[in-house]
């Protein structure tokens, strides 16, 4: 036979209201393919949490790759990111007690060269915004999956579903053969787009673009901020 035929789900908007819409689809795809191991990119471990309680009885390894610490703006003040600060100590208790594998390291498009700025671009930044063209959520999943690699939790070559968003939440799924970063333009491929947005949010913030649609003010309730 020479073709396939896979389903792939569009959503209207990007972000975080369309996180449990992709976590179904993933474990739907897992099961159909064979896959045992989902990459998910999450700041603050909530996306990881939802993805725990979807998959809940799927035979599923969970890496989470969480950011450095590092803060985010939102409409009532600046969101913390990075799992692994003190704020979402709770989260990540239960992300390890429940099995989860815990990544977080330098990202691979956004080395110490980025530091030199836009005015200068290195093939790091190149790729970076190449990447985006098929929107934040496609970037960050392929940067996701090789970080997960480079740390040792998911092997070269195999299989894997990564998933990431635009901002908050979840609104990409993607199935690809990973790499370590080192060789990346030689062995990484994109084989599958399980979900993702049909349009991308070009400028910041974020939340106040209308291809953004999401809910934050759980965001701000775990901060203690209401």
């Amino acid at each position: 036979m020479d073709e396939v035929e896979r389903k792939t789900i569009y959503f209207k908007y990007c972000g975080e209201a369309n996180t449990e819409r992709v976590l179904l689809a993933v474990r739907r795809r897992c099961k159909e393919a064979k896959i045992d191991k989902v990459v998910i990119a999450s700041e603050t471990g909530r996306s990881a949490l939802k993805a725990l309680k979807i998959f809940d009885g799927a035979k599923i390894q969970i890496v989470v790759v969480t950011h450095y610490p590092a803060e985010t703006w939102g409409p009532k003040g600046s969101i913390p990111i990075g799992l692994k600060r003190k704020e979402y100590a709770e989260n990540l208790k239960k992300l390890v007690e429940s099995g989860c594998r815990i990544v977080q390291g330098t990202r691979p498009l956004a080395p110490p060269s980025r530091s030199i700025g836009w005015d200068y671009p290195t093939p790091e930044g190149v790729i970076d915004k190449t990447l985006e063209i098929f929107g934040a959520g496609t970037k960050i999943a392929i940067e996701a999956a090789v970080m997960a690699t480079d740390s040792g939790e998911v092997d070269e070559g195999e299989e894997i579903v990564s998933c990431a968003g635009t901002y908050k939440g979840l609104d990409t799924a993607l199935l690809v053969k990973t790499a370590y970063s080192m060789n990346f333009f030689k062995k990484f491929e994109v084989r599958e787009v399980i979900a993702k947005p049909l349009c991308r949010v070009k400028k910041l913030p974020e939340f106040e673009c209308e291809n953004w649609k999401g809910n934050l003010e759980d965001y701000y309730m775990q901060l203690g901020r209401h």
